[in-house]
């Protein structure tokens, strides 16, 4: 399995701490305590903890122990034999914020036991400049300067976070000047950075679609759910039929990642009417992991086979990959079940193969580095 979005994990032995594992993120004084009193009852943290267990052939209660005795000796070794359990053959790194610096690619495969390649995120440069008072202008500048170098630095895609920004409601008709005049009075009126530009947000989306068109490179697009952050009415994919009408957005390769939790069915559709717009599985396998067989099958309903790929969106410990990964293979063998009958065999092992490998490699141009 290609995981096509996933998120660094570390690179030396860390203790497994499951008090992590949740969407939880606000800070405030009592946010620790929080997220540590509710981890028991949470129903994606059990099943991890019992597959843990499962996996090292011992109780649950014994799971974290089990699991930092066997891990501190051998961390490499520990992490390849987790991700080979969950079939990975690959990961598409989204590095989040810091980015990758030259060769951590390398390094990041050296411990995975499998090729790892770059996703370039943006918003990270557009939030600096910001914070630095930069005009709009400026700001198209260097983001199309960071594309150009990320490209040349090999990587595979672009991600944009825009659904936790100003929304994915983009204006089609968004200018420069709009760009100038609404950063203008958002600053003025003392608008929260991570709220403010919208008019520059959403022009610097239509170049980015551009770019990634020139490039032959496609954009994954956050949809759906998120952490606790993200103002979830605001990252509905319909939002971005308008702009996927477009010459722009019709002529780059869209992923709309996260199987759009909850809107499974409205990303599956624009997959199956818009030119080049693909739907992505990941995160709910981490957080509804129970459910996401029959998730699974509501995006195999509408959107064509040759447009889903899948993804962990594992992030901090190497368990969560695993996790995301293991949930989703154990969701396809009961897909397989409910249609075997309604299907051919060979019609289910072409589907498995291209949703699980071939589509991600197919649409990343994906190549041995770093293995």
């Amino acid at each position: 399995m290609i995981d096509d979005h996933a998120h660094p994990f570390p690179l030396a032995f860390t203790p497994l701490d499951l008090s992590g594992f949740s969407l939880d993120v606000e800070g405030g004084p009592n946010g620790d305590q929080r997220r540590l009193a509710l981890q028991p009852a949470r129903l994606a943290v059990e099943m991890l903890r019992i597959r843990v267990a499962r996996r090292l052939g011992v109780e649950p209660a014994d799971a974290v122990s089990a699991r930092d005795d066997g891990a501190r000796a051998d961390w490499s070794g520990y992490v390849r034999a987790l991700f080979a359990d969950a079939d990975i053959t690959g990961m598409v790194l989204d590095a989040g914020w810091q980015g990758l610096a030259p060769g951590d690619a390398a390094r990041y495969a050296e411990v995975a036991g499998v090729p790892v390649w770059e996703l370039a995120r943006l918003e990270p440069v557009v939030d600096r400049l910001l914070e630095e008072g930069a005009d709009a202008a400026e700001v198209v500048d260097a983001v199309d300067t960071y594309m150009g170098k990320a490209v040349a630095d090999g990587a595979v895609g672009f991600k944009t976070v825009l659904a936790y920004r100003t929304g994915l409601a983009v204006d089609p008709d968004a200018t420069l000047e709009k760009a100038e005049r609404g950063l203008a009075a958002d600053r003025t009126a003392g608008v929260a950075l991570r709220r403010s530009g919208k008019a520059l947000r959403d022009l610097l989306f239509h170049r980015v679609l551009e770019r990634c068109a020139d490039a032959g490179l496609p954009l994954q697009v956050h949809t759906g759910m998120g952490d606790s952050e993200i103002r979830l009415a605001e990252s509905d994919p319909l939002l971005l039929d308008e702009v996927l009408r477009t010459p722009a957005g019709s002529s780059v390769d869209v992923v709309l990642i996260h199987a759009s939790y909850p809107w499974h069915e409205q990303a599956g559709y624009l997959a199956s009417v818009r030119p080049r717009v693909w739907t992505e599985y990941s995160l709910c396998n981490l957080f509804s992991p129970a459910t996401t067989a029959d998730r699974l099958l509501r995006l195999l309903d509408v959107a064509p086979t040759a447009r889903i790929t899948l993804g962990s969106d594992g992030h901090g410990l190497p368990e969560s990959h695993w996790f995301g990964c293991v949930v989703l293979r154990d969701a396809w063998r009961t897909v397989r079940e409910r249609l075997a009958g309604s299907v051919s065999a060979a019609w289910l092992d072409e589907t498995g193969e291209r949703i699980f490998e071939r589509n991600a490699r197919e649409l990343y141009h994906l190549r041995v580095v770093g293995g």
